[in-house]
């Protein structure tokens, strides 16, 4: 019988594995008996007593109806000769295809993160799914990093540069963004990240006891951490990103305009660039921002067509590189990533974070600037340009590291896991 997949079932399988396993024994589970269908009080979480470890697995029903549709896909006519002018390739894409039918090995995966402790966390009713990664003896003087994915990418993605940090000594938490991969939504319909990014802040305060930490974001992780930066500066040693969530008044990204009355040269270049690029580039963002609901059901329903639509991104964003597309990631990790939406149920949900972006400015507001001491890694990204530095310092008032790569691109923690891993060390020592 093919079982209907929902997030609310998933993370009650989840749960259900590991509530008598080995990780049950790492942190109480006060609430592991609860179901969590039943209705619940708003709860204010206490440091590691709320905490519920958790595993993925899925359902053989879930991934037999996936199997399924992939093999029976119906594909359409494509361009000839095409490669990827007009978007995914179609040759490279059956091949895709047939691997995923023949091949993939998403329990693998599975085993894969089941090494990586992971837990729920109540945060206002909603669960939050996050992983936390110690090192055997942690540097007294590092802070806990806080690691913010986006969008297409999830949890799993931050996973290789988590482990970097643990090598050298750092506690590193990842969490799913509320929305995305095993977290449930913050709200039933869209919600901006402004709202988003103070669940995520209560995780690391009022649940996991951190009273400072530093953080690290790529792309909406990056506005996430911009919001922290705003909202909660308090809780930060310092925050590093790969690219700039929120700018100075006036600076919306893709306007063209500086949003300054004595911009140089080169700022004038650089947003004349941008906007040239996100005019060709950023229609996808359009249609999820006005229409995302019509946009999840295509997505929601065809894990073919899903897949299209992500792997169309991962290869368009993926910066310069000796190797070709698909061997910078290997096949098993492309479909991992998409398959982390697909098993979860936050194909539609994802989305939300594009819906919820009008609630919040676009900038920061007239003369403010954030003062969190601020790092900056600047990777060749297709989509996201690198920011000149005079430009970047307008909306950064404590900049302590500024460095810029000629390489990589729109996924440095998979394309650079080194070089940014070694970055981000590099910060949290400059913040004494």
């Amino acid at each position: 019988m093919d079982v209907p997949l929902t997030r609310r079932s998933v993370l009650r399988l989840g749960s259900a594995v590991t509530a008598g396993g080995a990780l049950s024994t790492v942190v109480p589970a006060a609430t592991a008996g609860a179901a969590l269908s039943e209705p619940r009080q708003r709860p204010v979480p206490r440091p590691g007593r709320d905490l519920r470890p958790f595993q993925v697995r899925v359902p053989w029903e879930t991934l037999h109806r996936i199997r399924h549709r992939v093999r029976a896909a119906h594909l359409p006519v494509t361009a000839q000769g095409a490669a990827w002018d007009f978007g995914v390739a179609a040759d490279w894409f059956r091949d895709v295809l047939g691997y995923w039918h023949s091949r993939f090995d998403w329990r693998a995966v599975e085993a894969q993160l089941r090494r990586v402790p992971q837990y729920l966390a109540p945060i206002e009713g909603r669960e939050l799914h996050f992983a936390r990664l110690r090192p055997r003896s942690q540097v007294t003087d590092r802070p806990p990093v806080l690691l913010v994915h986006g969008w297409p990418t999830s949890f799993y993605t931050m996973l290789p540069l988590a482990r970097r940090l643990v090598a050298y000594g750092f506690e590193v938490v990842v969490p799913s963004i509320p929305g995305y991969g095993f977290s449930e939504p913050v709200a039933d319909r869209p919600r901006g990240l402004r709202f988003v990014t103070e669940r995520i802040a209560r995780l690391m305060t009022e649940v996991l006891g951190h009273e400072r930490y530093l953080v690290h974001g790529s792309d909406f992780g990056a506005v996430v951490a911009d919001w922290l930066a705003v909202d909660r500066p308090e809780q930060l040693v310092g925050s590093h990103t790969t690219m700039f969530g929120l700018r100075h008044a006036g600076a919306v990204p893709g306007s063209g305009e500086t949003g300054v009355d004595d911009p140089t040269p080169e700022e004038l270049d650089f947003v004349a660039r941008e906007a040239a690029t996100m005019a060709r580039e950023s229609a996808y963002a359009a249609l999820q921002v006005t229409r995302p609901e019509t946009i999840a059901y295509a997505l929601a329903d065809s894990p073919v067509g899903f897949a299209a639509y992500v792997l169309d991104k991962w290869q368009k964003w993926t910066g310069p590189n000796d190797r070709s597309f698909p061997d910078v990631y290997g096949l098993d990790r492309l479909l991992a990533e998409v398959m982390i939406y697909l098993v979860s149920d936050s194909v539609a949900t994802s989305l939300w974070s594009y819906a919820g972006s009008t609630e919040d400015p676009p900038t920061l507001g007239p003369g403010e600037r954030i003062e969190v001491p601020f790092g900056y890694s600047s990777f060749a990204d297709p989509l996201m340009l690198q920011i000149p530095r005079h430009f970047g310092e307008r909306s950064r008032g404590d900049v302590r590291m500024w460095r810029e790569y000629s390489k990589g691109g729109h996924f440095p923690m998979l394309e650079c896991t080194d070089e940014l891993a070694r970055d981000i060390v590099d910060f949290a020592g400059m913040l004494g």
